[in-house]
């Protein structure tokens, strides 16, 4: 860290992007942020929580990259989807000579952000990608269990969330992307693709409560291609998802079949160009609007489970009973407080680069600013031959 006040250049002030900021505030009590967005909605409602440590600029990110962003501390990206463009403002800190993290959660951005390996080690900055929850602390888990069992020779990753509205376009869009794309899966050492909430990939799991049996599906996360990089003695990784109610999964995966999923869809009513992808959204936000006495429990789940061959050998799971922006949050200011304090080497890397017990202190002091994750992360090493 250059100094006691850190200067944060912030890339999205969407829901994940405040809730991130407040979470490293909570850490890092002199820091300062310089925030960009195209929205000026949201940049006067960070200013006008922030005051004077908050600096903004109304951009168009693909367009205009990021200006004057030299001599900043660390740049956190935010904004997603990021199969739309994750590598723009990563190439933009690497021109500019600062550090970089991102919460990617799709297999494109990643591919983007480890093809910038060399440009990143020729400048002697790290830019991590997928510091959110899963990918992100997951990673920082399976490492974790590696450690601990290094007989482990397979990583699987499960989530699960349940959410109490149908959150922003971008985290809409990256549910239907996942729908639609093959799913990243490194399977016998070798990289392979799988069916997204297929009930071919169907796998049920037993989870903590008030969760119980679940049944997850491959989803297209990019757990599956850092860790092999990171473990190359890994037989197999993969990642499989869940949302709650269970009929959530079937309804996304037609949506995405039926083109709801296709970024470049766009459908021409009375002379104007539609996303359909933004009708739908709306749609679903007016819907919950209507309903304001509706009320949902949320709840997020996150389980990294340790595999010797098809056997379950060891678990790390979190559960955290709010919408998932929270860990995700929690997980992108954890990754932030401790790439200021110990920067990762010069490259490209997925959250496992970050060593887990220090990582681990920061991710449980985070949660607990806020009372969250109130278990903190279990880690559970099971008898030989359970069953999967």
């Amino acid at each position: 860290m250059s100094g006691p006040k850190p200067l944060i250049v912030v890339v999205g002030a969407g829901e994940m992007g405040r809730m991130s900021m407040d979470l490293i505030s909570r850490q890092l009590s002199g820091a300062r942020f310089h925030v960009f967005d195209r929205s000026r909605q949201a940049l006067e409602a960070v200013a006008a929580q922030y005051g004077e440590r908050v600096t903004t600029t109304e951009v168009d990110l693909l367009r205009d990259g990021l200006p004057g962003i030299a001599g900043a501390d660390i740049v956190v990206n935010f904004a997603g989807p990021f199969y739309a463009g994750a590598n723009v403002a990563a190439k933009a800190a690497l021109a500019a000579g600062v550090p970089y993290v991102d919460i990617c959660d799709d297999a494109e951005g990643t591919r983007a952000i480890l093809d910038l390996d060399a440009e990143a080690k020729e400048a002697g900055l790290a830019v991590v990608t997928g510091a959110g929850n899963s990918p992100g602390m997951s990673n920082v888990f399976a490492r974790s269990l590696i450690e601990r069992e290094p007989e482990i020779d397979g990583i699987r990753v499960v989530w699960v969330v349940r959410e109490e509205n149908p959150g922003g376009l971008a985290p809409l869009r990256h549910m239907l992307h996942m729908a639609v794309v093959p799913c990243p899966i490194w399977d016998e050492g070798k990289a392979t693709v799988s069916a997204g909430f297929s009930p071919k990939t169907a796998r049920t799991h037993l989870l903590p409560e008030p969760v119980g049996k679940v049944v997850a599906f491959d989803t297209s996360h990019p757990e599956p291609i850092t860790l092999p990089i990171a473990f190359p003695q890994l037989r197999h990784a993969s990642c499989q998802g869940a949302l709650l109610p269970q009929w959530s999964n079937d309804a996304f995966s037609m949506l995405g079949k039926i083109g709801f999923g296709d970024s470049s869809l766009r459908v021409d009513i009375d002379g104007t160009s539609v996303d359909p992808t933004e009708v739908l959204w709306k749609m679903l936000w007016s819907r919950y609007e209507d309903r304001p006495g509706l009320h949902r429990t949320c709840i997020t789940v996150v389980q990294v489970q340790g595999l010797i061959g098809d056997e379950i050998r060891a678990t790390a799971t979190i559960r955290d009973e709010h919408p998932m922006v929270r860990t995700t949050g929690i997980g992108a200011a954890t990754a932030v407080v401790r790439l200021l304090e110990q920067p990762a080497p010069a490259g490209a890397w997925g959250t496992e680069i970050l060593d887990p017990e220090p990582t681990l202190e920061i991710f449980h002091r985070v949660a607990a600013s806020v009372d969250a994750v109130p278990a903190g992360v279990q880690f559970d090493i099971l008898p030989a031959a359970a069953p999967v």
